[in-house]
């Protein structure tokens, strides 16, 4: 067959396409309703079911967060049968922005409250584009793993919040953090060169005032 045959014209291809649509119409016209059906309530969703419910979460939230304000963590995370707590707001309206950041209050209510595993997992569930809260929640991660005898973990926490955010007022606090913790696990010249940072990346910090005995103590006991 030469290669003239094998070639279709234009009128050849709009000639087909119309034919295809003409014997295909009524399941293409099936598909494209149900797209404009699927786009519809992804709108309507987004623009406001989710706004719609995250309001009235933030609503029902409020003496949640009196609660939490008053380091009154049990009613702050359960309630008082009248009023949600952190963890039914999360049940009833996830998906929301409320709801995510209940999971968070939850995590440092069972932080306070002292069960540590809980404080990980509630805390796990949360995020933010925001970089110094990333960091804070991150922080408050390590707490809970050096208070639940998971020192390794809770170093690595501190390391992570100090690299979410490079700010002169927290990414210090959470170096020192890690220093202590390095310390505390006697791995003292980790410890060392996370205290020579404060000193030299953050020489105008609160932690820097200090930071030269933590470092002198750290060198001593790594033998330097």
């Amino acid at each position: 067959m030469s290669e003239e045959k094998n070639e279709i014209t234009t009128p050849d291809f709009y000639t087909k396409a119309e034919a295809y649509f003409e014997e295909n119409k009524k399941p293409l016209s099936i598909a494209g309703g149900a797209v404009l059906l699927i786009v519809a309530a992804l709108l309507y969703v987004s623009l406001k079911w989710l706004p719609e419910r995250n309001l009235s979460a933030q609503r029902e939230m409020y003496m949640a967060e009196m609660w939490f304000a008053q380091d009154s963590f049990n009613l702050a995370l359960n309630g008082n049968g009248v009023n949600k707590g952190f963890l039914q707001i999360m049940e009833q309206y996830n998906f929301t922005k409320a709801a995510k950041l209940s999971a968070y209050y939850s995590g440092i209510c069972y932080l306070n409250l002292g069960d540590h595993e809980k404080a990980l997992q509630f805390l796990d569930k949360f995020s933010s584009s925001d970089k110094v809260v990333q960091a804070v929640k991150l922080s408050a991660m390590g707490d809970a793993a050096m208070s639940s005898g998971k020192p390794d973990e809770g170093i690595e926490y501190y390391r992570k919040a100090a690299d979410a955010s490079d700010n002169e007022v927290f990414t210090p606090f959470f170096l020192k953090k890690a220093g202590m913790a390095c310390e505390y696990s006697k791995q003292f010249a980790d410890a060392a060169e996370l205290y020579e940072k404060v000193q030299q990346k953050y020489p105008n910090s609160e932690e820097a005032r200090d930071i030269e005995r933590y470092l002198i103590r750290a060198r001593a006991a790594a033998g330097e």
